[in-house]
């Protein structure tokens, strides 16, 4: 694979076009397509690609890329 996992799983979730940029310190809010349903998806895709499910502190916690990295490597997905 290509890319890295949490930009598969942006991608994935949000049907982001192949040259939208984002970095770690991209925040949720600046992406586009992360409407509601979009929010839902991409926890979905968080949880298929760990196995397990989020808690709702989790969820809140997530307010950037970062997070999501960041949520991934203390899950043992990503190396820290």
């Amino acid at each position: 694979m290509t890319e890295d996992a949490v930009t598969a799983i942006l991608r994935s979730a949000l049907s982001l076009e192949d040259d939208f940029a984002f970095s770690d310190a991209t925040r949720l809010q600046e992406i586009p397509n992360l409407d509601s349903l979009g929010q839902v998806r991409l926890m979905m895709e968080i949880e298929q690609f760990v196995g397990d499910r989020l808690s709702m502190d989790e969820m809140i916690a997530i307010e950037s890329v970062g997070n999501i990295r960041e949520l991934l490597a203390a899950k043992g997905k990503l190396p820290s």
